[in-house]
Protein backbone atom coordinates (compact mmCIF):
# COMPACT_ATOMS: atom_id res chain seq x y z
CA UNK A 1 0.00 0.00 0.00
CA UNK A 2 1.10 3.49 -1.26
CA UNK A 3 0.84 6.35 1.73
CA UNK A 4 0.74 9.51 0.87
CA UNK A 5 4.73 11.41 0.99
CA UNK A 6 2.89 14.99 2.04
CA UNK A 7 0.55 13.11 4.71
CA UNK A 8 3.64 11.34 6.54
CA UNK A 9 6.20 14.18 6.61
CA UNK A 10 3.23 16.38 7.95
CA UNK A 11 1.87 13.39 10.29
CA UNK A 12 6.05 14.08 11.62
CA UNK A 13 4.86 16.97 13.49
CA UNK A 14 2.82 15.61 16.14
CA UNK A 15 5.08 12.83 16.35
CA UNK A 16 7.68 14.91 16.69
CA UNK A 17 6.13 16.78 19.62
CA UNK A 18 5.13 13.55 21.17
CA UNK A 19 9.24 12.96 21.17
CA UNK A 20 9.95 16.36 22.58
CA UNK A 21 7.46 15.68 25.69
CA UNK A 22 8.02 11.68 26.32
CA UNK A 23 11.86 12.36 26.39
CA UNK A 24 14.97 14.04 27.09
CA UNK A 25 15.60 16.71 25.06
CA UNK A 26 18.75 15.13 23.05
CA UNK A 27 16.69 12.02 22.67
CA UNK A 28 13.59 13.70 21.24
CA UNK A 29 16.10 15.81 18.69
CA UNK A 30 18.26 12.86 17.48
CA UNK A 31 14.85 10.90 16.91
CA UNK A 32 13.27 13.69 14.97
CA UNK A 33 16.30 13.91 13.03
CA UNK A 34 18.02 10.91 12.46
CA UNK A 35 14.66 8.81 12.51
CA UNK A 36 12.99 11.23 10.49
CA UNK A 37 15.85 10.95 7.68
CA UNK A 38 16.16 7.49 7.79
CA UNK A 39 12.44 6.69 7.52
CA UNK A 40 10.31 9.92 5.94
CA UNK A 41 9.67 10.43 2.25
CA UNK A 42 12.26 12.65 0.57
CA UNK A 43 9.48 15.03 -0.64
CA UNK A 44 6.45 14.61 -2.54
CA UNK A 45 7.46 13.66 -6.16
CA UNK A 46 5.85 14.77 -9.39
CA UNK A 47 6.10 10.86 -10.89
CA UNK A 48 8.31 11.14 -14.09
CA UNK A 49 8.02 8.64 -17.25
CA UNK A 50 11.68 9.88 -18.24
CA UNK A 51 14.19 6.65 -17.55
CA UNK A 52 16.99 9.59 -16.24
CA UNK A 53 15.46 12.10 -14.43
CA UNK A 54 18.42 14.41 -14.02
CA UNK A 55 16.41 17.51 -12.86
CA UNK A 56 15.69 15.70 -10.05
CA UNK A 57 18.24 17.30 -7.25
CA UNK A 58 18.89 16.29 -2.99
CA UNK A 59 16.47 17.86 -0.54
CA UNK A 60 19.50 19.85 0.92
CA UNK A 61 18.96 22.40 -2.05
CA UNK A 62 15.74 24.42 -2.39
CA UNK A 63 13.74 23.45 -5.43
CA UNK A 64 10.34 23.36 -6.84
CA UNK A 65 9.77 21.42 -3.47
CA UNK A 66 9.55 23.35 -0.55
CA UNK A 67 7.86 19.92 1.68
CA UNK A 68 10.65 17.75 2.44
CA UNK A 69 12.13 15.71 5.00
CA UNK A 70 14.73 18.35 5.28
CA UNK A 71 12.31 21.31 5.42
CA UNK A 72 10.06 18.94 8.18
CA UNK A 73 12.57 17.33 10.65
CA UNK A 74 14.41 21.41 10.71
CA UNK A 75 10.58 22.66 11.38
CA UNK A 76 9.99 19.84 13.83
CA UNK A 77 12.80 20.39 15.61
CA UNK A 78 12.35 24.48 16.32
CA UNK A 79 9.38 23.57 17.34
CA UNK A 80 10.28 21.40 19.92
CA UNK A 81 12.77 23.85 21.34
CA UNK A 82 10.32 26.70 21.35
CA UNK A 83 7.51 24.39 23.23
CA UNK A 84 10.05 22.47 25.31
CA UNK A 85 13.20 24.14 26.26
CA UNK A 86 12.80 27.95 24.83
CA UNK A 87 15.11 29.37 27.68
CA UNK A 88 18.19 27.36 26.38
CA UNK A 89 17.66 29.54 22.75
CA UNK A 90 17.93 32.27 24.56
CA UNK A 91 21.01 31.17 26.43
CA UNK A 92 23.51 30.86 22.79
CA UNK A 93 26.01 32.99 22.12
CA UNK A 94 27.15 33.65 18.32
CA UNK A 95 30.91 33.32 17.69
CA UNK A 96 33.32 33.40 14.66
CA UNK A 97 33.00 29.86 13.79
CA UNK A 98 29.26 30.65 13.22
CA UNK A 99 29.71 33.36 10.30
CA UNK A 100 29.76 30.46 7.26
CA UNK A 101 26.37 28.83 8.18
CA UNK A 102 24.86 32.53 8.84
CA UNK A 103 26.25 33.14 5.48
CA UNK A 104 24.89 30.34 4.20
CA UNK A 105 21.41 30.69 5.54
CA UNK A 106 21.05 34.35 3.96
CA UNK A 107 22.57 34.00 0.79
CA UNK A 108 19.66 33.37 -0.91
CA UNK A 109 18.19 36.58 -0.50
CA UNK A 110 21.85 38.41 -1.11
CA UNK A 111 21.88 36.38 -4.74
CA UNK A 112 18.27 37.38 -5.36
CA UNK A 113 18.83 40.67 -4.71
CA UNK A 114 22.23 40.57 -7.47
CA UNK A 115 19.31 39.18 -10.25
CA UNK A 116 16.49 40.15 -12.08
CA UNK A 117 14.25 37.57 -10.29
CA UNK A 118 11.82 37.94 -7.83
CA UNK A 119 12.85 38.75 -3.89
CA UNK A 120 10.07 36.17 -3.05
CA UNK A 121 12.25 33.71 -4.35
CA UNK A 122 15.25 34.30 -2.38
CA UNK A 123 13.16 34.61 0.93
CA UNK A 124 11.96 31.04 0.11
CA UNK A 125 15.31 30.08 -0.61
CA UNK A 126 16.36 31.62 2.96
CA UNK A 127 13.33 30.28 5.04
CA UNK A 128 14.37 26.99 3.13
CA UNK A 129 18.02 27.08 4.25
CA UNK A 130 17.37 28.06 7.77
CA UNK A 131 14.76 25.07 8.37
CA UNK A 132 17.00 22.53 6.33
CA UNK A 133 20.58 23.61 7.66
CA UNK A 134 20.31 26.64 10.09
CA UNK A 135 18.23 24.62 12.85
CA UNK A 136 19.86 21.68 13.33
CA UNK A 137 23.05 23.58 13.37
CA UNK A 138 21.67 25.54 16.00
CA UNK A 139 20.77 22.54 17.86
CA UNK A 140 23.80 20.81 18.02
CA UNK A 141 25.14 24.49 18.97
CA UNK A 142 22.76 23.93 21.96
CA UNK A 143 22.79 20.31 23.07
CA UNK A 144 25.65 19.00 21.75
CA UNK A 145 28.53 20.15 22.18
CA UNK A 146 30.11 18.23 24.95
CA UNK A 147 31.79 15.11 24.95
CA UNK A 148 28.78 13.41 26.24
CA UNK A 149 26.57 14.65 24.36
CA UNK A 150 28.14 13.86 20.80
CA UNK A 151 28.86 10.57 22.26
CA UNK A 152 24.91 10.21 22.16
CA UNK A 153 24.79 11.29 18.92
CA UNK A 154 27.45 8.96 17.48
CA UNK A 155 25.73 5.97 19.21
CA UNK A 156 22.39 7.41 17.03
CA UNK A 157 24.36 7.22 14.12
CA UNK A 158 25.78 3.84 14.55
CA UNK A 159 21.88 2.59 15.63
CA UNK A 160 20.60 3.91 12.88
CA UNK A 161 23.11 2.48 10.78
CA UNK A 162 22.41 -1.00 12.63
CA UNK A 163 18.39 -0.73 11.99
CA UNK A 164 19.23 -0.17 8.25
CA UNK A 165 21.15 -3.38 7.76
CA UNK A 166 17.72 -5.58 7.11
CA UNK A 167 16.82 -3.05 4.80
CA UNK A 168 20.13 -2.88 2.98
CA UNK A 169 20.23 -7.08 3.40
CA UNK A 170 17.16 -7.31 1.77
CA UNK A 171 17.38 -5.10 -1.25
CA UNK A 172 20.61 -6.30 -2.18
CA UNK A 173 19.01 -9.20 -3.06
CA UNK A 174 15.21 -8.22 -4.54
CA UNK A 175 17.03 -4.14 -5.72
CA UNK A 176 16.09 -0.86 -4.35
CA UNK A 177 11.65 -1.24 -3.90
CA UNK A 178 11.12 -0.20 -0.41
CA UNK A 179 10.87 3.17 -1.24
CA UNK A 180 8.68 2.45 -4.15
CA UNK A 181 6.29 0.43 -2.50
CA UNK A 182 5.98 2.50 0.83
CA UNK A 183 6.20 6.06 -0.85
CA UNK A 184 5.54 5.30 -4.75
CA UNK A 185 7.89 6.94 -7.28
CA UNK A 186 11.98 7.86 -6.56
CA UNK A 187 13.42 9.62 -8.84
CA UNK A 188 17.00 7.31 -9.82
CA UNK A 189 14.99 3.91 -8.30
CA UNK A 190 17.19 1.54 -10.98
CA UNK A 191 19.83 3.89 -12.02
CA UNK A 192 23.29 2.37 -11.15
CA UNK A 193 21.46 -0.66 -8.78
CA UNK A 194 22.94 -2.97 -10.60
CA UNK A 195 25.72 -4.44 -9.03
CA UNK A 196 28.33 -7.54 -8.58
CA UNK A 197 26.47 -9.00 -6.09
CA UNK A 198 22.62 -8.18 -6.66
CA UNK A 199 21.59 -4.78 -6.20
CA UNK A 200 22.85 -1.36 -4.36
CA UNK A 201 20.05 -0.44 -1.47
CA UNK A 202 18.66 2.54 -1.37
CA UNK A 203 16.13 1.69 1.34
CA UNK A 204 14.12 5.38 2.33
CA UNK A 205 16.93 7.62 1.53
CA UNK A 206 17.74 9.36 -1.71
CA UNK A 207 19.65 7.21 -3.34
CA UNK A 208 22.72 4.44 -3.44
CA UNK A 209 25.60 6.75 -3.00
CA UNK A 210 23.92 8.53 -0.12
CA UNK A 211 22.89 4.92 1.54
CA UNK A 212 26.51 4.32 1.22
CA UNK A 213 27.27 7.49 2.82
CA UNK A 214 25.02 6.45 5.58
CA UNK A 215 26.36 2.77 6.66
CA UNK A 216 29.93 4.09 6.26
CA UNK A 217 29.48 7.11 8.97
CA UNK A 218 27.51 4.33 10.89
CA UNK A 219 30.27 1.89 10.49
CA UNK A 220 33.23 4.39 10.93
CA UNK A 221 31.69 5.50 14.36
CA UNK A 222 31.13 2.16 15.44
CA UNK A 223 34.49 0.72 14.91
CA UNK A 224 35.63 3.61 16.75
CA UNK A 225 33.14 2.75 19.87
CA UNK A 226 34.31 -0.92 19.36
CA UNK A 227 38.47 0.17 19.37
CA UNK A 228 38.61 2.64 22.46
CA UNK A 229 36.18 0.36 24.77
CA UNK A 230 33.65 3.06 24.96
CA UNK A 231 30.29 0.53 25.13
CA UNK A 232 29.82 -2.94 25.40
CA UNK A 233 26.52 -3.22 23.63
CA UNK A 234 24.44 -2.09 21.33
CA UNK A 235 20.85 -2.59 21.33
CA UNK A 236 22.00 -5.98 23.47
CA UNK A 237 24.52 -6.52 20.87
CA UNK A 238 28.04 -7.04 21.53
CA UNK A 239 29.93 -3.88 19.83
CA UNK A 240 32.38 -6.19 17.87
CA UNK A 241 29.39 -7.70 16.20
CA UNK A 242 28.00 -4.17 15.68
CA UNK A 243 31.21 -2.81 14.29
CA UNK A 244 31.73 -6.12 11.69
CA UNK A 245 28.19 -6.10 10.56
CA UNK A 246 28.16 -2.04 9.66
CA UNK A 247 31.49 -2.33 7.94
CA UNK A 248 30.57 -5.55 5.87
CA UNK A 249 27.20 -4.38 4.73
CA UNK A 250 28.69 -1.44 3.97
CA UNK A 251 30.64 -3.49 1.67
CA UNK A 252 27.97 -5.10 0.33
CA UNK A 253 26.18 -2.06 -0.38
CA UNK A 254 28.88 -1.81 -3.05
CA UNK A 255 28.90 1.80 -3.48
CA UNK A 256 32.47 2.44 -4.62
CA UNK A 257 32.64 5.85 -2.95
CA UNK A 258 31.80 5.14 0.27
CA UNK A 259 33.82 2.15 0.53
CA UNK A 260 37.06 3.87 -0.35
CA UNK A 261 36.35 6.48 2.27
CA UNK A 262 35.10 4.25 5.21
CA UNK A 263 39.04 2.87 4.18
CA UNK A 264 40.66 5.57 3.80
CA UNK A 265 39.15 7.27 7.07
CA UNK A 266 40.25 4.66 9.46
CA UNK A 267 43.10 5.80 10.58
CA UNK A 268 41.13 8.73 12.23
CA UNK A 269 40.10 5.78 14.45
CA UNK A 270 43.07 3.79 15.40
CA UNK A 271 45.76 6.51 15.43
CA UNK A 272 46.96 7.26 18.92
CA UNK A 273 49.81 9.87 17.88
CA UNK A 274 48.19 13.78 17.96
CA UNK A 275 50.00 14.41 14.35
CA UNK A 276 48.70 11.53 12.48
CA UNK A 277 44.78 12.85 12.35
CA UNK A 278 46.65 16.24 11.47
CA UNK A 279 48.32 15.56 8.53
CA UNK A 280 44.95 12.97 7.35
CA UNK A 281 43.14 15.83 7.79
CA UNK A 282 45.18 18.47 6.43
CA UNK A 283 45.87 16.30 3.12
CA UNK A 284 41.98 15.91 2.84
CA UNK A 285 40.61 19.62 3.41
CA UNK A 286 43.55 20.59 0.84
CA UNK A 287 42.55 18.21 -1.67
CA UNK A 288 38.63 19.39 -1.23
CA UNK A 289 39.66 23.10 -2.06
CA UNK A 290 42.41 21.73 -4.72
CA UNK A 291 39.47 19.67 -5.96
CA UNK A 292 37.43 22.70 -6.45
CA UNK A 293 40.08 24.92 -7.45
CA UNK A 294 41.05 23.17 -10.73
CA UNK A 295 37.52 22.46 -11.12
CA UNK A 296 36.60 26.31 -11.62
CA UNK A 297 39.47 27.31 -13.32
CA UNK A 298 38.97 24.23 -15.91
CA UNK A 299 42.57 24.00 -15.32
CA UNK A 300 42.23 20.22 -16.96
CA UNK A 301 40.00 19.04 -19.40
CA UNK A 302 38.73 15.66 -18.50
CA UNK A 303 37.90 14.76 -21.97
CA UNK A 304 41.36 15.96 -23.46
CA UNK A 305 42.97 14.49 -20.53
CA UNK A 306 41.18 10.80 -21.57
CA UNK A 307 42.03 11.68 -25.40
CA UNK A 308 45.69 12.44 -24.98
CA UNK A 309 47.06 10.51 -21.76
CA UNK A 310 47.84 6.89 -22.17
CA UNK A 311 47.22 5.98 -18.51
CA UNK A 312 44.35 8.63 -18.00
CA UNK A 313 42.55 6.48 -21.19
CA UNK A 314 43.43 3.10 -19.56
CA UNK A 315 41.82 4.26 -16.52
CA UNK A 316 38.75 5.36 -18.22
CA UNK A 317 38.25 2.58 -19.82
CA UNK A 318 39.13 -0.03 -17.16
CA UNK A 319 36.37 2.01 -14.82
CA UNK A 320 33.59 1.42 -18.26
CA UNK A 321 33.99 -2.29 -18.28
CA UNK A 322 33.76 -2.66 -14.85
CA UNK A 323 30.68 -0.62 -14.60
CA UNK A 324 31.97 1.90 -13.02
CA UNK A 325 31.87 4.92 -16.02
CA UNK A 326 29.87 7.08 -13.37
CA UNK A 327 33.06 8.81 -11.85
CA UNK A 328 34.44 10.05 -14.77
CA UNK A 329 30.66 10.66 -16.00
CA UNK A 330 30.55 13.08 -13.15
CA UNK A 331 33.11 15.18 -13.54
CA UNK A 332 32.81 15.97 -17.22
CA UNK A 333 29.51 17.54 -16.24
CA UNK A 334 30.98 19.51 -14.05
CA UNK A 335 33.40 20.13 -16.67
CA UNK A 336 30.62 21.05 -19.12
CA UNK A 337 28.99 23.62 -16.75
CA UNK A 338 31.74 25.38 -14.92
CA UNK A 339 32.23 27.90 -17.68
CA UNK A 340 28.59 28.93 -17.17
CA UNK A 341 28.83 29.35 -13.94
CA UNK A 342 31.79 31.55 -13.64
CA UNK A 343 29.44 34.06 -15.32
CA UNK A 344 28.43 34.79 -11.87
CA UNK A 345 30.79 34.51 -9.77
CA UNK A 346 30.41 36.38 -6.56
CA UNK A 347 26.48 35.78 -5.76
CA UNK A 348 25.22 32.91 -8.75
CA UNK A 349 22.22 33.35 -10.54
CA UNK A 350 20.14 32.45 -7.49
CA UNK A 351 17.99 29.76 -9.21
CA UNK A 352 18.43 26.05 -8.50
CA UNK A 353 17.94 25.15 -12.45
CA UNK A 354 21.14 27.72 -13.54
CA UNK A 355 22.17 24.71 -15.40
CA UNK A 356 19.31 24.53 -17.72
CA UNK A 357 21.48 26.67 -19.69
CA UNK A 358 23.82 23.65 -20.55
CA UNK A 359 23.13 20.21 -21.00
CA UNK A 360 21.71 18.08 -18.31
CA UNK A 361 23.27 19.29 -15.45
CA UNK A 362 26.32 19.50 -12.85
CA UNK A 363 26.19 16.32 -10.48
CA UNK A 364 28.75 17.46 -7.27
CA UNK A 365 26.94 19.64 -4.44
CA UNK A 366 29.48 22.21 -4.23
CA UNK A 367 29.28 23.19 -7.65
CA UNK A 368 25.47 23.38 -7.67
CA UNK A 369 25.91 25.89 -4.86
CA UNK A 370 28.50 27.61 -6.64
CA UNK A 371 26.16 28.26 -9.79
CA UNK A 372 23.03 29.26 -7.41
CA UNK A 373 25.10 31.46 -5.12
CA UNK A 374 28.55 32.28 -6.67
CA UNK A 375 31.95 32.33 -4.80
CA UNK A 376 29.83 33.68 -1.44
CA UNK A 377 27.66 30.72 -0.88
CA UNK A 378 30.42 27.98 -1.69
CA UNK A 379 32.96 29.24 0.67
CA UNK A 380 30.16 29.60 3.50
CA UNK A 381 29.07 25.48 2.48
CA UNK A 382 33.04 24.17 2.37
CA UNK A 383 33.58 26.68 5.81
CA UNK A 384 31.02 25.20 7.90
CA UNK A 385 31.36 21.90 7.03
CA UNK A 386 35.58 21.82 7.46
CA UNK A 387 35.62 24.46 9.77
CA UNK A 388 35.23 21.79 12.80
CA UNK A 389 37.36 19.08 11.34
CA UNK A 390 40.31 22.18 11.31
CA UNK A 391 39.28 22.97 15.14
CA UNK A 392 39.75 19.44 15.92
CA UNK A 393 42.62 18.45 14.92
CA UNK A 394 44.46 21.75 15.01
CA UNK A 395 42.97 23.04 18.15
CA UNK A 396 43.77 21.88 21.40
CA UNK A 397 40.91 19.39 23.10
CA UNK A 398 37.64 21.11 24.27
CA UNK A 399 37.33 20.93 28.45
CA UNK A 400 34.90 18.30 28.33
CA UNK A 401 36.88 16.02 26.15
CA UNK A 402 39.06 12.99 27.44
CA UNK A 403 42.08 12.65 24.64
CA UNK A 404 42.60 9.24 24.88
CA UNK A 405 38.84 8.54 23.41
CA UNK A 406 39.66 10.79 20.37
CA UNK A 407 35.85 10.88 19.71
CA UNK A 408 36.36 13.93 18.23
CA UNK A 409 38.67 13.15 15.63
CA UNK A 410 36.01 10.17 14.63
CA UNK A 411 33.24 12.73 14.36
CA UNK A 412 35.77 14.87 11.83
CA UNK A 413 36.27 12.01 10.01
CA UNK A 414 32.52 11.63 9.42
CA UNK A 415 31.87 15.59 8.41
CA UNK A 416 35.38 14.79 5.95
CA UNK A 417 33.22 11.50 4.03
CA UNK A 418 30.32 13.76 3.89
CA UNK A 419 32.20 17.09 2.37
CA UNK A 420 34.22 14.67 0.36
CA UNK A 421 31.21 13.15 -1.11
CA UNK A 422 29.79 16.37 -1.76
CA UNK A 423 32.17 16.72 -4.35
CA UNK A 424 30.69 14.46 -6.82
CA UNK A 425 27.06 13.99 -4.89
CA UNK A 426 24.18 16.67 -3.97
CA UNK A 427 22.18 14.30 -1.41
CA UNK A 428 23.66 15.47 2.01
CA UNK A 429 22.78 13.52 4.81
CA UNK A 430 21.59 16.81 7.01
CA UNK A 431 21.27 14.80 10.48
CA UNK A 432 24.79 15.51 10.27
CA UNK A 433 24.77 18.71 10.72
CA UNK A 434 23.78 18.10 14.82
CA UNK A 435 27.64 16.88 14.81
CA UNK A 436 28.83 19.79 12.71
CA UNK A 437 27.04 22.21 15.00
CA UNK A 438 27.85 20.91 18.47
CA UNK A 439 32.06 20.70 16.95
CA UNK A 440 31.55 24.53 16.38
CA UNK A 441 31.56 25.36 20.21
CA UNK A 442 32.81 24.66 23.30
CA UNK A 443 29.81 25.52 25.23
CA UNK A 444 26.66 24.09 26.39
CA UNK A 445 23.48 26.15 26.20
CA UNK A 446 21.05 23.30 26.79
CA UNK A 447 19.36 22.44 29.91
CA UNK A 448 21.23 19.42 32.12
CA UNK A 449 20.19 16.08 31.32
CA UNK A 450 21.61 12.60 32.32
CA UNK A 451 23.60 10.09 29.78
CA UNK A 452 23.64 6.37 30.65
CA UNK A 453 26.87 5.00 28.86
CA UNK A 454 27.26 1.19 29.06
CA UNK A 455 30.32 0.58 31.12
CA UNK A 456 33.38 -1.26 29.46
CA UNK A 457 34.33 -2.71 32.44
CA UNK A 458 30.89 -4.35 34.32
CA UNK A 459 28.42 -4.09 31.18
CA UNK A 460 26.02 -2.35 33.27
CA UNK A 461 25.03 0.78 32.73
CA UNK A 462 26.04 3.89 34.72
CA UNK A 463 26.06 7.52 34.64
CA UNK A 464 29.41 9.04 33.19
CA UNK A 465 28.29 12.82 33.84
CA UNK A 466 25.81 15.20 33.63
CA UNK A 467 25.47 17.18 30.41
Amino acid sequence: MIVFPAAVLLGWIPVSLYFFYRYPIRIAILLVFVGGWALLPNANYIPSSDPFPYWFLGVGIPTNYFLTKATITGFCGLLGLLVFDRQSAGKITLTFWDIPMIMWCIVPILSTIANPIPLVDGIRGTIYQILAWGVPYLLGRIYFSDTNSLRLAAEAFVIAGLLYIPICLVEIKTGPQFYSHVYGYLPYQWIGAKRYIGYRPIGFLEGGNQLGIWMGTAALVAVWLWAKRIVNRILGIPIAWVALSLFLTTLLCQSGGSILLLLGLLPFVFASHKAFPRIIAVVLIAGILAFAGLRLANVISIRALVNHNAAAHFAAGFLKKIGRGSFGWRLWQDELHVNIALRKPLLGYGEWDWWQRGNLRPWGLWLLAFGMYGAFGLLALEAFQLAPVIRVVWFSLTRSDIEYLNLRHALAAAILMTAIDNLLNSSMILPLLLIIGGMSTWESAGKQVQVDIESPSHGTPYIERTI
